[in-house]
């Protein structure tokens, strides 16, 4: 079975119905220059845990430049998000800017997302991925889980996940595809971050990670906030190039600007202490438009300060969070 129908096993008509809707929404936002409404967001991002063990030179948590109210989201918080959501959400991503393993109460919370036929994905740096928690994961329903690989061996791997362990991240695929058994899910997709010093290892870390387990295998182009490191390790390969370069040395963001976002119409992201912000690319939480525990997220997604954020960047009033987007 591949992804495509174990998301279908998360539909109904409703759900169906509400992305349709999101479409419509977002064609009369750009034709009229306002915010139009009719949809729920069909995807929602609950962050379980804003700490993480690694020290990653180009993440907020790694460099310890996130500050929360709560690390971690309680299951009762969490259970009471749950019942904010709209039923027409029917994607979860269970993970944001912390390792989500990290969280006691992680199984409990994909349980109660699943009983709701939510696709649950995690994602995870599979440090704390050991053989009871993949038989954990399994039985608790996840839908998909993405693992961090960013190298062949333990020398590249580590150049960017500092403070990690390559041969936990291999064994942990093991770990998984041993407790699937003869279950469909978790998908199992490995994820590597393509920079310099690893973009010849791209095939070698492919064959390796499907050999283990894997169902699938996926490259991505890394985000950079300090551009010097930019300059020295971005990618020599423009399919994996956010960034160009200037005859002047100079790094800059290679994406043109939007003239719509559709996030800010798909997608909802909660953090950890139940604020909800803008999307995904407000990391430090600069654009808060409510507290998802404190009141319905039905009702955020509609409140007045969201429907003015949309409202201005369709006006061409960008936020400096739309500045490193793609």
């Amino acid at each position: 079975m591949n992804e495509f129908l174990i998301i279908l096993k998360s539909f109904s008509i409703r759900r169906l119905l509400n992305l349709i809707t999101t479409r419509v929404s977002l064609l009369l936002s750009y034709l009229f220059k306002k915010p139009v409404l009719y949809n729920q967001p069909w995807a929602i991002t609950i962050e379980p845990s804003a700490t993480c063990q690694l020290s990653c030179p180009e993440c907020p948590v790694g460099m310890k430049d996130i500050s929360r109210k709560n690390i971690f989201l309680s299951n009762d918080d969490f259970s009471t998000i749950l019942k904010g959501i709209s039923t027409k959400t029917f994607w979860l991503n269970l993970y944001f800017q912390g390792e989500p393993l990290l969280d006691n109460g992680i199984t409990e919370k994909i349980k109660m997302a699943t009983e709701k036929k939510m696709y649950v994905v995690l994602s995870t740096n599979a440090i704390a991925l050991n053989k009871n928690m993949a038989i954990d994961l399994c039985n608790a329903g996840l839908s998909k889980i993405i693992i961090s690989l960013d190298g062949a061996d333990e020398q590249t791997h580590l150049k960017y996940r500092q403070g990690g362990n390559f041969n936990n991240t291999i064994k942990a695929i093991q770990y998984l595809r041993d407790a699937k058994k003869n279950r469909k899910s978790p998908i199992i997709e490995v994820q590597m971050l393509v920079f310099s010093y690893n973009e010849n290892q791209k095939k070698e870390l492919r064959k390796t990670a499907l050999k283990l387990g894997a169902n699938k295998v996926v490259f991505k182009s890394p985000q950079f906030y300090d551009m010097q490191n930019a300059t020295e390790n971005m990618s020599s390969d423009k399919k994996y190039q956010r960034y160009k370069r200037k005859s002047d040395g100079r790094v800059l963001l290679n994406t043109k600007r939007k003239k719509i976002c559709k996030r800010l119409w798909n997608t909802m992201v909660i953090n950890s202490d139940g604020d909800v912000v803008v999307c995904c690319y407000d990391k430090f939480s600069k654009h808060v438009m409510g507290n998802a525990v404190e009141n319905k997220a039905t009702a955020i997604w509609e409140n007045e300060k969201f429907n003015n954020f949309r409202l201005e960047f369709l006006k061409g009033k960008q936020k400096e969070i739309c500045s490193n987007c793609l």
